[in-house]
């Protein structure tokens, strides 16, 4: 994770891990794709008629409406009535500071989110039911969420010049979460504008007034929000989502011309920010988890910008932004589990929504179909219309019926290698999730949400974990603090990767691999690449040649590493993380086993001894993956040889 002079002490207050891309690569290739289409499309005149583009989204919400079936209107009905005895949790100064006190931030988040989940379902049933009965706790949670001090969440207010501390009312900051409030409340009033008025004609007028305050006003008078990118520094998915969510609203809920033009203009030089910090290959370094806070919120701004200009706003031959949607299922295991390298989870289900609509944009099948896909993952729970966010609720409402009437498949393809962002993905039985996958990086150790795991690798079969990223725990101050990396799931010792003289990998630009290159052979596939330089000085290592051949045919990954050390400290230990039962009682043999099949490690017992330790997991967003423990399997060097290599297989039986 880099921290760069400017912006180390936001990091450490806002909680965030920052993009790979530096600005300098940024200067070096400065498309601005969306204002150069911007200003072709003649500026301010390129959305000239928003209320005729507001009307039309009208009459197709409620022809989505009228339309719904029996079922689905009687559950979104049933969940409302539910919600109708919510007792609107407080928000006390204490819980807002405890993140400040203690670290914590869940507690607060909690309520915070809990509020507008609530909030969506009462909306999604009064529009099935549209008798008025759930306006009262509509406005009661439309009222306290305007009524709250601040939308920020108090894991980011230390962007404020008071730092980490209760919001100070003289300084209005913009996070990722004041724009998704004020997403939700556009569309509040977006949906029920006229039924709000009935209840009362102040309730409108608030919204006007607390999205003028704290959105409106700040994002266009301040550019100095890192996550905008016109100072300088890096930007990541906090662009793409503040500025998605902030051009909605403005789409929404603006009725002024002028101001509204002013912030689809500065939403569109923004989010190029993000855009122009992509390379060709289109990959996220956040990782599959994130992709839907990051592409998922570009194909939104996208389609939102095409839609409200007629057209004349049209990415559509874009082969960078194709190329961001397609990342998403290069980098799919099988059904829920994805590649899941730094502080991505292992198990996530994408926004089905946003994968569908890149399809549709792109002419892509397999994206479309891949967005039915995730849809049917999704639909799995019982829900007809998924309404966790009222954003998604209504694109689910908009596109549901179409993504349900696409042939829903996962494409499962063979072979994934992702240049720039050094990521390759590969599969024994392209087409299918049976057999072996495979997925290794190279990169450097401060991608955003870096741990420390340049050359690491997962193995699966028949789309399930044997050798795994374990991922990261609950997020605390501590998560995106300077003590990021003493937490065990962040360190390269805790990941498939080697620990060479004593000394684990670092963390910093500088701790990268070299000479990497992938060769696609007949029958096999050769991944190379250097990892000496991902380790500090006092790991007195020269060289670290880290080959992969996997070969599709034998089910069978080889592991082959050629090192120089400038001196011999103590034994290099070669790391592998399990979520399996190891058998290590043969030498020269560790057998993983599982139901999906048997994985076969096989090594050299005269050059190595083994060791295996159980790491207990006690975490809520860990244990629901990977169960009570994880075990990490650990080949010790018996020799004392400056220089020399070995071979490690991987075989499934």
């Amino acid at each position: 994770m880099r921290l760069n002079h400017t912006i180390f002490h936001v990091v450490l207050a806002t909680g965030l891990c920052l993009s790979a891309h530096t600005i300098m690569a940024q200067q070096k290739t400065t498309p601005n794709y969306l204002e150069n289409a911007w200003k072709q499309a003649g500026g301010a005149a390129a959305i000239t008629d928003a209320a005729a583009w507001q009307q039309q989204l009208k009459q197709r919400i409620a022809a989505k409406i009228a339309a719904l079936d029996a079922t689905t209107r009687k559950a979104m009905i049933a969940d409302a009535e539910k919600a109708m005895s919510f007792q609107w949790p407080s928000i006390t100064a204490e819980v807002y500071l405890q993140f400040r006190d203690n670290g914590n931030r869940i507690n607060f988040e909690n309520i915070q989110f809990e509020r507008r989940k609530v909030l969506s379902t009462l909306i999604a049933g009064e529009m099935a039911e549209n008798k008025g009965r759930f306006l009262p706790q509509i406005v009661n949670g439309l009222w306290l969420i305007l009524e709250e001090s601040t939308w920020v969440l108090p894991a980011h207010i230390g962007a404020q010049k008071l730092g980490s501390n209760l919001p100070d009312p003289n300084e209005q900051v913009i996070d990722l979460f004041a724009g998704e409030t004020a997403m939700t409340l556009s569309w509040a009033q977006f949906l029920l504008r006229s039924e709000l008025d009935k209840y009362s004609v102040i309730v409108n007028k608030r919204i006007d007034y607390e999205l003028e305050k704290r959105i409106y006003t700040p994002y266009l008078e301040r550019n100095d929000f890192w996550w905008m990118g016109f100072k300088g520094g890096q930007v990541n998915n906090w662009n793409i989502w503040i500025n998605s969510n902030v051009l909605k609203a403005a789409l929404l809920n603006l009725t002024n011309t002028d101001k509204r033009n002013r912030v689809i203009e500065k939403s569109i030089r923004s989010a190029d920010n993000f855009v122009n910090a992509y390379a060709p290959d289109g990959g996220c370094d956040e990782g599959p988890s994130y992709w839907g806070h990051a592409g998922g919120k570009l194909i939104e701004l996208l389609d939102d910008l095409y839609s409200s200009s007629g057209g004349r706003l049209d990415f559509s031959n874009n082969k960078l932004m194709h190329a961001i949607g397609a990342y998403i299922y290069k980098m799919h295991v099988d059904s829920n589990r994805f590649v899941n390298f730094a502080d991505a989870s292992a198990r996530s289900i994408p926004p089905s929504q946003d994968v569908f609509m890149y399809g549709k944009m792109y002419n892509d099948e397999q994206l479309q179909q891949f967005g039915a896909y995730l849809n049917q993952l999704e639909r799995r729970g019982g829900d007809n219309i998924r309404i966790s966010a009222l954003g998604i609720f209504v694109y689910k409402l908009l596109l549901g019926d179409e993504m349900q009437r696409t042939k829903a498949v996962a494409p499962y393809t063979g072979v994934n290698w992702l240049p720039d962002l050094q990521v390759l993905s590969l599969r024994s039985r392209p087409g299918s999730s049976a057999g072996l996958f495979f997925a290794a990086q190279g990169g450097h150790n401060a991608e955003s949400h870096n741990h420390n795991d340049v050359g690491n690798f997962v193995l699966y079969m028949n789309g399930k974990p044997a050798i795994i990223d374990v991922g990261v725990g609950t997020y605390t101050k501590q998560t995106f603090s300077k003590d990021r990396y003493k937490l065990w799931y962040m360190q390269s010792q805790w990941h498939n990767c080697p620990t060479i003289n004593g000394v684990q990998q670092k963390d910093g630009r500088a701790f990268q691999a070299n000479n990497v290159q992938f060769t696609p052979q007949k029958s096999a596939y050769k991944l190379q690449m250097d990892i000496a330089a991902a380790y500090p000085a006092e790991a007195e290592v020269s060289k670290w040649q880290r080959t992969y051949n996997f070969i599709p045919g034998k089910q069978r990954l080889e592991l082959t590493e050629a090192y120089v050390l400038k001196t011999w400290k103590e034994a290099f230990r070669e790391h592998f993380m399990t979520c399996l039962p190891a058998d290590v009682s043969k030498a020269g043999k560790i057998v993983l086993s599982a139901k999906e099949g048997t994985l076969v490690i096989t090594y050299n017992p005269a050059e190595f001894a083994v060791e295996t330790e159980q790491q207990e997991i006690a975490d809520g967003r860990l244990s629901p993956v990977w169960g009570n423990s994880v075990t990490r399997i650990t080949l010790v060097s018996k020799g004392k040889q400056l220089a020399g290599s070995h071979s490690i297989g991987f075989t499934m039986e």
